[in-house]
């Protein structure tokens, strides 16, 4: 039996609109990433991961968040995901 782990995804702001729901409870393979994360959401909702990422880097407007934790502080989109985490995805406004 290959080991998964069990991620809750939550989105904020406008990524609400495109993900259909507020929170998603996904299984991913164990030793993901949030690049791979990412990466799974484009099979499924091919919309969603358009507004995430240009080609193979972030929307520079969109912040994740691991159980609080911003990936920038972690290993960015190389962060490892473990079974139980929380990642929250977030578009955000800047003031001009």
């Amino acid at each position: 039996m290959e080991c998964t782990a069990r991620i809750r995804l939550r989105f904020a702001g406008v990524l609400k609109i495109f993900a259909g729901d507020n929170e998603i409870v996904m299984e991913i393979p164990c030793g993901s990433t949030i690049r791979d994360l990412i990466t799974r959401i484009s099979s499924s909702n091919p919309k969603l991961f358009s507004r995430l990422m240009d080609g193979k880097e972030l929307m520079p407007d969109i912040y994740i968040a691991i159980n609080d934790v911003d990936i920038r502080l972690l290993k960015d989109l190389a962060t490892p995901l473990r079974d139980g985490d929380a990642v929250l995805f977030l578009s955000y406004i800047h003031g001009g």
